[in-house]
């Protein structure tokens, strides 16, 4: 980890659902905290333009830039916020305004604390892994994302999809699932969580592979080295299955695509104040250890 801000601070972005009543007047609150020790609020894009603000952009420099960025609501707001800041390095304070945030480290009741000892230079950057995939159909790249969290290939609801796997260009394993996810440490609480795969400490470096319901006692999840690369090809016929990272924007996969997944060389830089918060968020969101009485 290393110390953060510890120049004055002129801008703050602020990243939040703008549907969502909560999060807009915490919003408020935030901009007229920092309005009055002469910093400048700035929204997203999205946010700026339903609710007629200032937007900022992560890939200026000079006084449009922002200083970090505060995002306000559960963990699809930080996924969002990471993708915008992380090619630029803006480091991330995430505020739970959500239903199940995990990432997030503030509670509301603390956002006036945190931004004062982020504006002291007391917060500290953790930097967190993310993962990046491209499309290879017909020898060409035909897209490619990054993302904090994972990148999903899934079959849709009529039919398991057959599916082949190499790692560092060894050919590795085939079998019919449901899909297969390759999460980050990150991830590893999201849907690969759900899929059977293994809570991973967010700061370790890896990479995890977990198929998604398959169809054989033979196919386990795998914890892989950070710089991995894997490639999944579709082997199944037909046009019911999908590619997507951190579940945005789906993109449909035909037969013979083939997915490339390795680290991205992007992280995303989060602001934080203790040590210990991922294992208390573990035991409170999980029960993890706890016996659960009928």
């Amino acid at each position: 980890m290393e110390r953060i801000l510890e120049r004055k601070t002129n801008r703050v972005g602020i990243v939040l659902h703008p549907s969502r009543a909560e999060a807009v007047a915490l919003a408020q609150e935030v901009e007229s905290w920092l309005n009055q020790r002469g910093i400048e609020a700035a929204y997203d894009k999205v946010t700026a333009e339903r609710l007629n603000l200032s937007p900022f952009d992560c890939t200026v420099n000079g006084a449009e830039a922002v200083d970090f960025i505060v995002t306000l609501g559960g963990d699809g707001t930080i996924l969002t916020a990471a993708r915008m800041a992380a090619p630029s390095g803006i480091p991330i304070l995430g505020v739970h305004k959500g239903k199940f945030g995990f990432i997030a480290e503030i509670e509301p009741a603390r956002v006036e604390e945190a931004l004062d000892k982020t504006l002291k230079g007391e917060a500290s950057i953790q930097e967190r892994l993310m993962v990046q995939a491209e499309i290879v159909r017909d020898g060409e790249v035909i897209c490619r994302r990054f993302g904090l969290n994972e990148v999903m290939v899934k079959s849709g609801m009529s039919h398991l999809m057959a599916l082949s796997t190499s790692l560092g260009g060894t050919p590795f394993a085939r079998f019919p699932s449901d899909g297969i996810v390759i999460a980050t440490p990150t991830g590893s609480t999201a849907y690969a969580l759900s899929a059977g795969g293994p809570l991973v400490m967010p700061t370790v470096e890896a990479l995890l592979m977990v198929p998604i319901c398959p169809h054989t006692l033979n196919a386990r999840p795998m914890l892989l080295p950070k710089d991995e690369t894997i490639e999944i090809e579709i082997e199944s016929e037909g046009n019911d299955m999908f590619f997507a990272v951190d579940g945005i924007d789906a993109v449909p996969l035909l037969s013979a695509d083939r997915i490339r997944i390795q680290r991205s060389e992007h992280v995303t830089r989060l602001l934080t104040f203790e040590t210990g918060t991922f294992y208390r968020k573990v035991r409170a969101r999980y029960l993890y250890g706890e016996r659960v009485n009928e």
